[in-house]
C-alpha cells in the first residue's frame, strides 16, 4: 500500500476536529493510529518523511547537504561552527557534511580573511556554477508540496511553524 495509511477512526477524529478536509482523506487500514494522528510531532515527522523521500532523487543532494551548500553560497567567510549553529547540528555531523560537499567539489576550506586561525567555507568554481541549477531543483521539489496549500494557508502554516521553533 502506497502512502501512510490512516485508520478510519483516526480520520473521523481528525475531521471532527477540523484537522482533515473530507476531500483529502488518506488511505485507510485496520490500524487505529488516532493517538498518533493527534500529535503535532507525529504530523511534522510524517510530513518531513514524505517531503524527504524524493528530495535526493529530485535534487541530487540530501536536505542537510543542500542546507549547508546554500548557507555557504549565500554567506562569505562562513565557518563550520557557524554552519552547525545555524542548522542546530553537532560538530561531527557538520564536519561530515562539509567533507562530503568538499569531496563532491562544491565547497572548499580556505584560511579565513577575518581570522587566520580559522578556515572559511567557500564555493569552488564548480559549486558556484552548479548552485543555481540545484536551487531551481529544490524550488521545483518544494512547489509539489506548496501547491497543496493556498497562499493564505501557507502563510498561516509558516507562522505556526515559526511559533513552534521559536517558543
Amino acid at each position: 500500500m502506497k502512502g501512510n495509511p490512516v485508520s478510519k477512526p483516526a480520520v473521523a477524529k481528525l475531521e471532527k476536529r477540523n484537522l482533515l478536509p473530507a476531500s483529502r482523506q488518506p488511505k485507510t487500514s485496520v490500524l487505529d493510529n488516532s493517538i498518533l494522528e493527534s500529535k503535532i510531532g507525529y504530523q511534522l515527522r510524517m510530513a518531513d518523511r514524505m517531503m524527504s523521500r524524493d528530495f535526493v532523487n529530485d535534487v541530487g543532494l540530501t536536505q542537510v547537504q543542500y542546507s549547508v551548500y546554500s548557507l555557504v553560497a549565500t554567506n562569505d567567510n562562513l565557518s563550520q561552527v557557524d554552519v552547525g549553529e545555524s542548522l542546530d547540528m553537532d560538530r561531527a555531523s557538520t564536519m561530515a557534511v562539509v567533507n562530503k560537499l568538499e569531496a563532491a567539489g562544491l565547497i572548499e576550506r580556505k584560511v579565513s580573511a577575518i581570522d587566520k586561525r580559522m578556515h572559511a567555507l567557500q564555493l569552488t568554481e564548480a559549486g558556484k556554477k552548479g548552485f543555481p541549477a540545484i536551487n531551481r531543483k529544490v524550488i521545483e521539489h518544494e512547489k509539489k508540496f506548496q501547491d497543496r496549500l493556498t497562499a493564505s494557508e501557507q502563510a498561516v502554516f509558516f507562522k505556526c511553524l515559526w511559533k513552534i521553533r521559536n517558543a
